[in-house]
């Protein structure tokens, strides 16, 4: 937002020596700004009660008072006023004071002695501009949070309102096959399964979407997983078939996050390895190595392999490699996998080609737990 001139500020200069008082309100009567009018205070109390009766454009703050000392000045001026613009000035030529001021919520420094009307006018307007976009950005982010929210809150009563008569068509369309198993010709037998299986992919795709959109929720208490201990238990869920040998890696590491959250990646990568697998003897690995400051996952298979042009697709909601008509391929799964590695401050990749298998990659951060070097051989 660009500041204009023309327009009539109104600043609190806070400066307990005369002397220097006189000189910023002299300073800015000489500014190009066309109209700026100044109220002066001696103290931080005297600064709030003034800010308290008036609206203020910007604050040029002292930050060693009377009556309060340093980055503390500037603390009590931003809890009571924080919408305010605050310029620091400082009588030191001190880069980290005026860096610590603007971490903790200046919107700019000047230094005493080392600025002229021009630069003085600068920094107003540039503190100014610098607030409304802070402003427009808090704004932004609170209306970003309740459209999440309500997605979320519609996500759970359209699926709730769906569930329900779900479950009567698939009751009715069971009813139907065993009342009428009798009567009822081939073709009418595999219409009524077909519409069961329907509904069963109508309802995956429902927890699917809920899934989906409980990603997006803050985990405030994240766990320290140990993967040693939870990928042997995601795999006994998934259920493993005999065709199919599995390899873990030893030593895999301690990692940081939402247990549930974290089953829910093993398991969505491990579940598509298994129902995509298309040779008679299948194979499958997972494995860690530590790259910088992420550790680097891979779920491995010797499946059908996956198109180069598809690579990107298959991340996305509802995207399916397989026929729309199988229950099982919603579409979904992917997609809660990248969200929920992309929330962690990971991201996830493949690396496939058709025919040759694929290497599904993940990073995750070390810096939000701890772990122990990840070694290279592996077991079934």
């Amino acid at each position: 937002m660009s500041l204009n001139l023309n327009q009539s500020l109104k600043v609190l200069l806070v400066e307990d020596d005369h002397t220097e008082r006189v000189a910023w309100e002299a300073m800015l009567s000489l500014s190009p700004l066309s109209v700026c009018r100044v109220e002066s205070a001696g103290s931080i109390e005297a600064a709030l009660w003034e800010l308290d009766k008036t609206q203020f454009d910007v604050v040029v703050l002292d930050l060693n008072l009377p009556d309060s000392k340093g980055l503390d000045t500037l603390a009590r001026i931003r809890k009571t006023f924080p919408e305010v613009a605050i310029v620091v000035n400082t009588g030191q030529y001190d880069e980290n004071i005026g860096l610590s001021a603007i971490t903790q919520g200046a919107q700019e420094y000047i230094v005493k002695g080392h600025i002229d009307p021009y630069q003085l006018t600068k920094s107003l307007c540039y503190a100014i501009e610098r607030k409304q976009a802070e402003q427009q950005l808090v704004r932004a982010m609170n209306e970003l949070e309740n459209s999440n929210r309500e997605l979320q809150d519609f996500a759970h009563i359209v699926s709730h309102d769906l569930k329900a008569p779900l479950r009567g068509v698939k009751t009715l369309a069971t009813f139907l096959q065993e009342d009428n198993a009798d009567t009822l010709d081939e073709r009418s037998k595999e219409n009524l399964e077909m519409l069961c299986q329907r509904v069963d992919h109508m309802q995956s795709l429902i927890r699917g979407v809920l899934q989906y959109a409980k990603v997006g929720r803050k985990q405030e208490n994240p766990d320290h997983v140990d993967l040693n201990a939870l990928v042997p238990e995601v795999i006994e869920l998934v259920a493993l078939p005999g065709n199919i040998e599995l390899q873990v890696q030893d030593n895999l590491p301690i990692i940081t996050g939402d247990t549930t959250r974290v089953s829910q990646v093993f398991a969505n990568l491990l579940s598509n390895a298994i129902k995509y697998m298309d040779k008679p003897q299948g194979h499958l690995e997972v494995g860690c190595v530590k790259k910088g400051a992420f550790w680097v996952f891979n779920v491995t298979d010797n499946g059908p392999g996956i198109k180069e042009k598809d690579h990107k697709r298959i991340f996305k909601i509802f995207q399916t490699l397989s026929c729309r008509d199988e229950a099982e391929s919603s579409g979904v799964g992917l997609s809660i996998v990248q969200r929920i590695v992309e929330s962690c401050g990971g991201r996830i990749w493949v690396e496939s080609e058709l025919g040759q298998g694929s290497s599904f990659f993940f990073t995750w951060p070390t810096q939000q737990g701890v772990g122990r070097p990840a070694a290279r051989n592996m077991h079934t």
